[in-house]
């Protein structure tokens, strides 16, 4: 975790002009230490780029909504940043109707998870269990892409070789009835 404490999401709720925002990163406060004067505030460009971001999250996070069909899934999304590992999991539920229901702040976590891995130099994943009643349980994938700011869909294979390597590394026992699926194409990307 950042030795920082994040306000991103609370300076942002209930904004819409970039220009009207103020984000400031502060230190965890300490008992045995004086308190720190606030920083500066970040530059308008930097506050610009940290909406965008944000916004394409939100973006891709519907389109993937959008994708994964009926079912009870399980969504978890990893990415490697320069902050270290973050891991953001979401579950849905969505019937025929396309009706959804999810828990708001599992939502927001696992958008801001999506989120990080756009920043530079920055790799992660979406992995999307699907569970239906009597059917086998389905796994898909997709790679989150830093340059592009979207999510690549991955294939049958290379989601059965990445839990292939998880098992290997035991983290996962095997689960022979588990069917690997191609993920699905992302509706066309909206440049911001």
């Amino acid at each position: 975790m950042s030795k920082y404490t994040n306000h991103v999401r609370l300076t942002l709720d209930g904004h819409t002009s970039p220009e009207r925002i103020e984000m400031r990163w502060a230190p965890p406060a300490h008992e045995d230490t004086a308190p720190a004067t606030a920083p500066a505030p970040l530059a308008k460009d930097a506050v610009r780029e940290a909406v965008e971001v944000l916004a394409r999250a939100e973006t891709v996070f519907f389109a993937l909504l959008d994708v994964i069909g009926p079912g009870e899934h399980t969504l978890v999304c990893t990415t490697c940043t320069e902050d270290g590992l973050r891991t953001g999991t979401f579950h849905l539920f969505t019937d025929d109707s396309e009706r959804a229901s999810c828990e708001e702040s599992e939502a927001l976590g696992f958008w801001a998870t999506i989120a990080s891995g756009f920043v530079p130099g920055s790799k992660g994943a979406v992995i999307v269990r699907t569970m239906v009643p009597d059917t086998v349980d389905s796994v898909r994938a997709w790679t989150v892409d830093a340059a592009r700011r979207w999510l690549m869909p991955c294939t049958a294979e290379e989601v059965r070789d990445g839990y292939r390597q998880a098992r290997r590394e035991g983290e996962h026992d095997p689960e022979p009835d588990l069917i690997y699926r191609h993920a699905e194409s992302l509706p066309v990307e909206q440049s911001l």
